[in-house]
């Protein structure tokens, strides 16, 4: 219920910031007779998942990627906390801890892996640095990856949604779709319009441009969902490159 709450009072006022298309809320359900649970009625977003697009399609998006990410970045911080979003309570920051579960979640996906894919994804954690992550605070969406985005006909992105997991934490966790999402070609270009990040900055949305996808391709093995495996770990291995 506050989650539903929040999307009926930011996601409106959202489109003063931000220029990509994304679901506004068109009414707010109580629930009634069998059905109590609250709900949110939106405009519906046209698209399709961005699966299976090759290195030009998806540089395609670069520039409206990384303006969205800027537009949204630049929402006041003081403007979300008084409408209710809370900080990051998923403690992206902890990245010794995360470290752990990924070298977890390498044993659970091994199967899936060649030997290659498993070796390099064993020498980027080791490598990983874990030292502290310096808070820095910015309205996120908060889950961005490529099942929350949507593409056109054209494979240009049409629309952003999912926004429950909206919030105020560190830009590193949107960021991290640059890295996962875009050829490893358009890294300068996406950053050169969105802004120059710090090296903290960098290696944290490098790594979770990994350990998201990792999440969604447990789920997709589990699910049998043979496209959002494919997709999930090239999504991963793209963040890998240099």
């Amino acid at each position: 219920m506050p989650g539903l709450k929040r999307e009926a009072t930011i996601l409106p006022i959202l489109e003063d910031y931000v220029t990509l298309p994304y679901p506004k809320p068109l009414f707010f359900g109580q629930g009634e007779g069998e059905y109590q649970a609250p709900f949110l009625g939106y405009n519906f977003i046209s698209g399709r998942f961005p699966i299976g697009l090759n290195d030009e399609q998806r540089a395609s998006s670069t520039l409206l990627l990384a303006s969205f990410l800027k537009e949204l970045h630049a929402f006041p911080v003081d403007k979300a906390i008084e409408k209710g979003v809370p900080f990051d309570s998923r403690n992206l920051l902890d990245l010794p801890s995360r470290k752990k579960k990924m070298f977890l979640f390498l044993e659970t996906i091994s199967p899936g892996l060649d030997k290659e894919e498993f070796a390099l994804l064993k020498a980027y954690l080791k490598e990983l640095k874990t030292a502290p992550i310096h808070r820095k605070d910015v309205f996120l969406h908060g889950d961005l990856h490529f099942k929350n985005i949507l593409v056109d006909k054209h494979a240009h992105i049409s629309g952003v949604i999912d926004w429950g997991d909206m919030n105020i934490g560190h830009p590193a966790c949107d960021l991290s779709i640059a890295f996962s999402f875009l050829p490893v070609t358009e890294r300068e270009k996406f950053f050169h319009v969105y802004g120059e990040v710090d090296e903290e900055t960098f290696l944290l949305a490098r790594f979770l441009a990994v350990f998201i996808p990792t999440l969604i391709l447990m789920q997709a093995f589990e699910d049998q969902e043979e496209r959002i495996v494919a997709e999930a770990k090239e999504a991963i291995f793209r963040a890998l490159q240099d």
